[in-house]
């Protein structure tokens, strides 16, 4: 974007310059110029930081994943088992509670028969010789029945224990199975995500490269526009030769530095009344190529579609017209070298033509979804933002 400004300045700029010394300052600004893979736009640094947390996101499924596998792996070889063991659990559970009942039935008869035999033993009083060996007999049953009662709640006692027991494993069992499925659903679910933010990263990777394209384009332009220049320095002959021009490629890990000169004077009126500002000027690391991009002027979006596009200090147009990538721009001349640039203009305003002076506050044309703005001085560029007012 500021080549093509800069060379359409140069064209203009002094009526008394020559084709060479124009076509020379487009080829030295062309120099100091890298190819703008991706300026400072919010959009793009969205994408970019969207781009980041996504992988991030997707490293982090990832070592989910591994751990659930592993985790599953172990477990699966054992859930068999559990089940096999749950079953068995329930089963002797269920042997041990009428086990249990019975017993509790045995110890209760027992209980009462061993009372009743006490009671009948103590109420003898002048007991005669044959009351003498029923007692006997009596004892020798007590006795028997003593030990039947001990071992019958013993039996019921060890039943009573194992029946805890397996209740309590068998609650372990449940919490292990119910472990393993959980993980099994956890699997399916960040295996689902994980699908949907690789299909997410895709489209902003393509989204991103689409908005790259734009701007080669930009600088396709932009040779386009310097072969036009030399044709026109052939023609005049001027020159025989014209020197190569050398570009930074895309893919190198930085670029030049922008020529910056600070602007010192008053601040004006910006270009739009209301705007959000989503590409600033300066230098931008991009963080998805690793490289340094350097941007030469501001991307302002109106707040609302068809806003008046002002020109901010009073001045002269020297060029007001369409060109392909850029749509219709604007430059303003004015005075001490200073030189404001509008690009993108939906429509130009009828009045606006090369040669007319204008004042701050002039429209001269409108526009929907941005505008580009940039401001130089003396073949160096100035921060638009230091030249303008902002709400």
């Amino acid at each position: 974007m500021r080549i093509v400004i800069t060379l359409i300045i140069a064209i203009v700029f002094s009526f008394g310059a020559t084709i060479d010394t124009k076509i020379k300052s487009s080829r030295q600004a062309l120099q100091k110029t890298t190819l703008q893979i991706k300026g400072l736009n919010v959009r793009l640094a969205k994408l970019a930081k969207s781009i980041t947390r996504l992988q991030k996101d997707l490293s982090s499924i990832d070592k989910k994943l591994l751990k659930i596998e592993t985790l599953l792996k172990d477990a699966q070889k054992q859930y068999s088992q559990k089940l096999t063991e749950y079953n068995l659990t329930k089963n002797d559970i269920e042997k041990l509670t009428l086990k249990e009942k019975t017993l509790k039935q045995q110890l209760v008869l027992l209980i009462t028969q061993s009372f009743s035999k006490s009671l009948l033993l103590t109420s003898l009083q002048n007991p005669t010789e044959e009351d003498v060996i029923k007692e006997e007999i009596l004892k020798a049953i007590q006795k028997s029945a003593d030990m039947h009662l001990k071992q019958v709640s013993q039996a019921y006692q060890d039943t009573k224990s194992k029946l805890t027991q397996n209740q309590t494993k068998l609650v372990k069992l449940e919490k292990e199975i119910a472990e393993l499925l959980r993980n099994k659903e956890e699997l399916k679910r960040l295996k689902s995500e994980k699908s949907k933010k690789l299909a997410k990263l895709d489209e902003q990777k393509r989204r991103y490269n689409e908005e790259i394209k734009k701007l080669i384009e930009q600088r396709k332009s932009l040779q386009k526009t310097l072969r036009k220049l030399s044709i026109l320095k052939e023609s005049a002959k001027k020159s025989t030769a014209s020197a190569k021009v050398k570009v930074k490629k895309y893919g190198e890990k930085s670029y030049k530095k922008i020529r910056t000169v600070r602007y010192r004077g008053p601040k004006t009126i910006p270009p739009l009344e209301k705007f959000i500002i989503i590409k600033r000027y300066g230098v931008y690391r991009d963080p998805i190529y690793n490289i340094d991009i350097p941007n030469e002027n501001v991307e302002l979006k109106p707040i609302m579609p068809n806003a008046k596009v002002r020109n901010v200090l009073n001045g002269r147009v020297i060029l007001a017209k369409w060109t392909p990538h850029l749509k219709n721009v604007v430059i303003v001349k004015h005075k001490n070298g200073l030189y404001t640039i509008y690009a993108y203009l939906d429509k130009l305003a009828p009045y606006v033509k090369k040669g007319r002076k204008i004042k701050r506050g002039y429209t001269i044309g409108r526009v929907n979804n941005k505008l580009i703005f940039e401001v130089t001085k003396n073949n160096a560029h100035i921060n638009p933002l230091d030249l303008i007012r902002i709400n």
